[in-house]
């Protein structure tokens, strides 16, 4: 009499492999630290660029390029503190990169308020 032999079967059965959930995305925290580290790296060149425009004897120009200037990297500053906020909001992982961004465009847009004030006080009393 035959026995029938059972189908070959694995010691072990297979358990499913588990992966580690994925990263949380960090390209809105990275920008916005980029977009604001933009203003203070022009501030670092915008004394140069300063002389230059005084030592052309051309008071007026120079006045009108700086408050553009001052302008242009406030404008900066606020995408950079709205991506800062909206990355900082996403997830927990990209708190502390929403933070730095948060920081770095609060304090440019301060710094340029501020100038602006003191121009126009300065400019009022003298």
């Amino acid at each position: 009499m035959s026995v029938p032999i059972p189908p070959s079967q694995p010691p072990y059965p297979q358990q499913p492999y588990r992966t580690a959930p994925p990263a949380p995305a960090r390209g809105l925290a990275v920008a916005a630290v980029i977009v604001g580290a933009v203003p203070i790296l022009l501030g670092g060149l915008w004394p140069a660029i300063s002389i230059s425009l005084y030592t052309s004897s051309n008071y007026t120009l120079a006045g009108v390029v700086n408050a553009a200037f001052a302008l242009f990297t406030c404008l900066v500053a606020a995408v950079a503190l709205v991506l800062g906020i909206l990355a900082a909001r996403r997830n927990l992982g990209n708190r502390l990169l929403g933070g730095i961004a948060i920081g770095l465009a609060a304090a440019q847009i301060v710094g340029t308020v501020l100038s602006f004030a003191s121009s126009t006080i300065g400019s009022a009393l003298y």
